[in-house]
């Protein structure tokens, strides 16, 4: 079984992405979701999000489809009989890709991964500024 993550991009990005199995893919611009199995990238184009999950639990008149709950960073699908289905955990954490850290958000959020080709980065809100946690040509014991 494939390994889930969930990354957090725009629509332009997507096609900067490799299909693996596993990958969930979430651009809030246009409201994509895509799934990536066996092989292949499934698209969504219906996504609607919720700020918090008392929020959702409070939408009873929800239409079935795809939900985000910004507060968790969980993903919900609404089945045709009303019921709830949690589609991604809340333990995964969400990772914004972009080819570059200079197409980086202007500020960052907490919490995120933020992946350019170069490395990985953090937003350290302290100084108001991205981090560098990781990269492909420096490696060294933590």
């Amino acid at each position: 079984m494939a390994q889930m993550r969930l990354i957090y991009t725009t629509a332009a990005k997507l096609n900067d992405l490799a299909v693996l199995d596993g990958q969930i893919i979430y651009a809030p611009d246009d409201n994509i979701i895509c799934l990536d199995m066996r092989n292949q990238r499934f698209t969504y184009k219906t996504i609607r999000t919720f700020d918090t999950d008392a929020q959702r639990l409070m939408a009873t008149s929800a239409a079935p489809g795809f939900y985000y709950v910004d507060e968790t960073n969980v993903i919900w699908r609404k089945t045709l009989n009303g019921a709830w289905r949690q589609i991604t955990s809340g333990s995964v954490r969400p990772v914004f890709y972009s080819p570059t850290a200079q197409s980086f958000p202007q500020t960052g959020t907490e919490g995120i991964l933020y992946y350019a080709n170069d490395g990985i980065y953090r937003w350290d809100p302290q100084e108001n500024e991205y981090v560098l946690i990781a990269n492909a040509n420096t490696w060294g014991s933590i």
